[in-house]
């Protein structure tokens, strides 16, 4: 019987514990996950100051942007008021969306505090008779640098004048910065909308922008105004934006108003 030929040696078997790391490991290797997008917020909707000059926004045609353009600037004294209505023509495209803003002004030694119910009664019959002047206005807003002292008349003439205009007219005022604060009086005022002012504030101008940046305080969350030369940065949850030009507008000045919100 011829001998069994020798086999070659088996070659050794992978350990148990190399086959075990080597599971773990492809066990621990992280899975490929989609990145999380953050949503983008629309951009805000724009509303263009047109103050008292000429006016051609025909240029505006096709464009979701509305018009807030000075009505009438009201002089305030003790004893009398002055109405200076517009004189500057204002050119819009056909279905543009409109607020009649009223500008008031205390004459000097006036205050709007030394008012009586019944002047503050007929003030706002005025104010309501002026919003109802044009059949294409679709808002009223009230633009009035109230004192401290003449919080709670201004106030009190906002409800007023709530009770005279027509059912369903949003009533908005202009207001400063400093009213946008907690505990603030604006919230007790009859208004739809409080449109803060964030330019031509003065020396506190860069802490106001600062703590605006973080997002718009209550109660003035929503709506903001800026200039066009005093740019920011539009802060986070502003849905209107009311742009100042201090020159006309033009297409080019309001494409670059356009570029700015959107960057």
């Amino acid at each position: 019987m011829l001998p069994e030929p020798s086999l070659p040696p088996a070659a050794p078997g992978p350990r148990r514990g190399f086959l075990a790391t080597a599971v773990l490991t492809v066990l621990c290797l992280p899975l490929s996950v989609a990145p999380q997008v953050t949503p983008v917020s629309p951009p805000p909707r724009m509303v263009l100051w047109a103050w008292e000059r000429p006016e051609d926004l025909r240029f505006l045609e096709g464009r979701a942007v509305d018009v807030a353009f000075l009505l009438a600037t009201l002089d305030l004294a003790d004893g009398d008021v002055h109405v200076l209505h517009r004189r500057q023509p204002l050119r819009v495209p056909p279905g543009t969306a409109l607020i009649a803003t009223v500008r008031l002004q205390m004459l000097p030694g006036g205050s709007l505090a030394r008012f009586t119910p019944e002047r503050l009664e007929a003030l706002a019959g005025l104010l309501d008779s002026l919003a109802r002047r044009r059949a294409d206005v679709t808002a009223l807003q009230l633009d009035f640098d109230a004192r401290a002292s003449e919080y709670d008349a201004y106030v009190d003439l906002l409800q007023r004048l709530r009770a005279r205009l027509p059912p369903g007219m949003p009533l908005s005022i202009t207001g400063l910065a400093s009213w946008c604060v907690p505990g603030s009086w604006i919230a007790r005022a009859p208004v739809e909308e409080v449109v803060p002012q964030l330019f031509r504030m003065g020396p506190d101008g860069p802490v106001w922008r600062a703590r605006f940046a973080r997002g718009l305080p209550r109660p003035c969350a929503g709506s903001m105004g800026l200039a066009m030369d005093e740019w920011q940065p539009v802060p986070p949850g502003v849905s209107t934006l009311y742009l100042f030009n201090p020159r006309p507008w033009t297409p080019d000045a309001f494409a670059r108003a356009v570029a700015e919100t959107q960057s």
